[in-house]
């Protein structure tokens, strides 16, 4: 009986034509080509410092309702990447073998300070502008007093 069954099936195996078995084939063939593709996706993942999907949440929460694209998705993490570089680089010149929550302080402060470091800029350019705005005014009351008196009013200063 077993017999009979696989004759059965070798005679429909002949009767199938060999075009349809190159179809198949063909179609085996992207079936394995498939998973290549999806390896290097993985790769391309693997190549970034960090999982895509962390990057985008964080991205997406400081920017509600945007579309972002790829290139940004992928330069934004690798950013990160070099930015964790940076901070671990820094952090290595402690010259103990164990890291500090102190050298990450140390670490991180450009980083952290750089929003403070705007605001003071701003205070200086205020400042500034105030003084602008004082010699202005003073160069004008200069020049107005000194209009005001003439040339033969200054023969006085003058050597004879």
């Amino acid at each position: 009986m077993a017999d009979k069954k696989a004759e059965e099936i070798v005679e429909t195996i002949k009767d199938v034509p060999e075009e349809t078995v190159q179809e198949e084939s063909i179609n085996e063939d992207a079936e394995t080509t498939e998973p290549e593709v999806q390896e290097t996706d993985e790769v391309q993942d693997e190549s970034l410092p960090f999982p895509n999907a962390v990057v985008v949440r964080q991205i997406k929460k400081g920017a509600p309702g945007k579309m972002i694209s790829s290139k940004v998705k992928v330069a934004s993490n690798q950013f990160l990447g070099e930015v964790v570089q940076s901070i671990a680089r820094e952090m290595n010149t402690t010259r103990y073998s164990m890291v500090e929550m102190d050298d990450f302080l140390r670490a991180t402060k450009p980083y952290r300070f750089a929003k403070e470091l705007d605001k003071e800029k701003e205070r200086v350019v205020e400042e500034l502008e105030r003084m602008r705005s004082d010699i202005d005014s003073l160069i004008r009351e200069f020049q107005r007093k000194f209009a005001l008196a003439k040339a033969d009013d200054l023969s006085v200063l003058q050597k004879e």
